[in-house]
């Protein structure tokens, strides 16, 4: 979990195990809307469970209370910081200038969405593992296909390395839908192009998926909140 300060600072820590939608993700959304909320909740330092506003007092469910660890959070310059003291982190939940909650896929690039856009695209059980694969399935689609044909850099480099695109479609196939990872392992070049963040927007009612929008590497991180 994490939120940026007006002066460009990134403040960060752990929000508890099991943080998928359904419970840290819901509970941002019912709870911490607005700035003092907001304010609140990370004034409690990092915590085990995001709970009711209060709840770390008594009265809740302990599903709904928040459990402090006594571990204030940490102070970064950016948001590659993030994910920087915690092993094998799963989600992320960033809070952002314009007071919006976003949900962040951590890896291999760090998808950045808005938190209702996930929440309005969940499965049957209410959880949000199909709509990442999707996810990572339009990103390299559109890398490799609409970001090549616009963009001439990008197309010029992958025909410098001799990257055959079909060949390249068919190894990082996994179960009907391109991956990530297979795209990082076997074709570590092409990741390694473009920035390591991803800003995905959505239409007013965050339903669909309006621009993907993705940066060549260069000398400095350009932080999202300026895409």
């Amino acid at each position: 979990m994490a939120r940026r300060f007006s002066d460009g600072h990134v403040q960060y820590g752990w929000s508890g195990n099991g943080g998928y939608f359904s419970f840290t993700g819901a509970h941002l959304l019912q709870w911490y809307q607005n700035s003092d909320a907001v304010e609140y909740l990370f004034g409690l330092g990092q915590t085990a469970c995001v709970g009711r506003v209060g709840s770390e007092n008594g009265g809740c469910s302990i599903m709904e209370t928040n459990a402090p660890t006594g571990r204030p959070f940490w102070l970064g310059n950016t948001e590659r910081e993030i994910f920087s003291k915690i092993n094998w982190i799963d989600y992320g939940y960033f809070y952002d200038l314009d007071h919006k909650w976003y949900y962040i896929i951590p890896g291999p690039f760090r998808i950045k969405l808005p938190l209702e856009l996930v929440k309005n695209n969940l499965d049957k059980a209410g959880y949000e593992f199909e709509y990442r694969r999707k996810l990572e399935d339009e990103l390299l689609k559109y890398i490799l296909d609409e970001y090549r044909c616009t963009y001439s850099d990008f197309n010029e480099f992958i025909k410098k390395e001799g990257y055959d695109l079909e060949k390249v479609f068919k190894e990082i196939q996994c179960d009907g839908k391109l991956s990530m990872y297979e795209l990082f392992s076997k074709y570590h070049k092409i990741f390694a192009y473009f920035d390591d963040w991803v800003f995905i927007k959505s239409d007013d009612v965050y339903k669909d998926i309006t621009e993907i929008l993705v940066k060549k590497k260069g000398d400095a991180h350009l932080e999202t909140c300026t895409w």
